[in-house]
């Protein structure tokens, strides 16, 4: 799976309740974050694009298997609504990259034609982790 994650253009992954005060953090195990470029797994920083068009740095660091996780964690701060960022929580989420360390970012409400959309295009639909995971997909 990582080495077809690292040549894709575009991920998205159903946010789930997400974590975080405001509700902004997302997370991806070690083979999902190979989606984002050596630079932003080594700098821990992502720029997001938000369709606005402003940009915004944010983390993306590793949690390792800490807090009783049963594989390697990746947390990543979605831009905040304070910043101009969408609610995210039981949405979807899609990444387009930008280029090295800038990725543009979309959201959706399960069930628009844009995820049904997301879906199509995708060579690989699947989910985080048993009958209670997240869905994901990339192209």
């Amino acid at each position: 799976m990582s080495n077809g994650i690292t040549n894709a253009n575009t991920f998205w992954i159903q946010a789930g309740a997400m974590s975080g005060g405001p509700r902004h953090q997302v997370e991806f195990s070690n083979d999902l974050a190979q989606f984002f470029d050596d630079a932003s797994r080594e700098n821990e920083i992502v720029t997001i694009r938000l369709p606005n068009g402003q940009e915004v740095a944010r983390p993306l660091t590793y949690r390792g298997t800490e807090y009783d996780q049963w594989t390697d964690i990746w947390r990543l701060g979605l831009p905040t609504e304070r910043m101009g960022g969408p609610q995210y929580a039981g949405r979807y989420i899609k990444f387009d990259r930008l280029g090295e360390a800038r990725y543009q970012l979309a959201v959706e409400d399960a069930g628009s034609p844009a995820v049904a959309q997301w879906r199509q295009n995708s060579q690989v639909v699947d989910n985080t982790g048993g009958a209670q995971g997240r869905e994901y997909g990339y192209w």
